[in-house]
């Protein structure tokens, strides 16, 4: 048993080391029982029921940089949103690939799994929750506007998962909710898809804020970020304290122009 452990743990600091090679920030794992034992979700998005082989989820995090994140709605913020998916995708795949090599069924679900903003007009869900696995991992906590919020970055955060076999301990999720209630992303949302329901985390229309991505896509300025963008969650916002991360003249600056 004693071996056993040791293995386990070498395994996991073998691989853990691999996913911050490739870039990973922030790297904490699942155990898919965590699904069925405190449900979130129907079954049908239960990990096990989709793939029977997989026991642990791997979740990757990356950050979203504050000065560009301040810039939204604007073409360097789309910019950072499309280079980070490209990153995570990258990162996610090679993980899986080496977890494969050491001999272990892998695989990694993308960063986001549709083809077009408009797309969840019609079914404003996804086959699998990265935000969901890394509440599970311990990566961060649910915030009011359902952002998961980290304690380094707030909800400034790109997540993807990497489902395996790989018998590694899972990390557990976090003992302390990160969410201040301060009501910052319900007052900024310009598309008021928030609402206040007397306690917990605001009611969500979907539909709304895929709407208002709808019209920034078509702008040509997509995704909004306005939530993320006000969230004073993260320690990333340490370094900016005594200096602005970027000037409100700036901020019109590059939203007047493209990268």
């Amino acid at each position: 048993m004693c071996s056993e452990v040791i293995i386990m743990e070498e395994l996991k600091t073998t691989i853990y080391k691999k996913a911050q090679d490739l870039g990973a920030a922030i790297v904490k794992t699942a155990d898919v029982e965590s699904w069925e034992k405190e449900p979130i979700q129907d079954k049908s998005f239960w990990p096990r029921n989709i793939w029977p082989w997989s026991k642990r989820v791997i979740v990757l995090a990356i950050p979203l940089f504050l000065p560009m994140v301040n810039s939204t709605p604007s073409m360097l913020y789309q910019e950072l949103y499309n280079t980070s998916n490209r990153i995570m995708d990258d990162m996610a795949y090679n993980l899986a690939n080496y977890i494969t090599m050491l001999g272990y069924r892998a695989m990694f679900f993308p960063r986001d799994c549709y083809a077009d903003i408009k797309a969840l007009l019609k079914n404003p869900a996804a086959a699998f929750s990265h935000v969901v696995a890394a509440y599970y991992a311990g990566v961060g906590t649910f915030g009011d506007s359902h952002n998961l919020l980290t304690k380094e970055f707030g909800p400034r955060v790109r997540l993807v998962s990497v489902i395996t076999d790989a018998p590694i301990e899972a990390d557990g999720k976090l003992s302390e909710e990160l969410c201040i209630h301060c009501g910052k992303c319900l007052r900024s949302c310009p598309s008021g898809c928030f609402k206040e329901n007397g306690g917990g985390l605001y009611d969500y229309d979907k539909r709304a804020c895929t709407e208002y991505h709808v019209k920034l896509s078509d702008e040509n300025h997509f995704p909004c970020g306005i939530c993320a963008n006000v969230c004073p969650v993260g320690d990333d916002m340490r370094a900016y304290r005594r200096e602005a991360a970027i000037t409100e003249a700036g901020i019109r600056h590059v939203q007047s122009y493209g990268s």
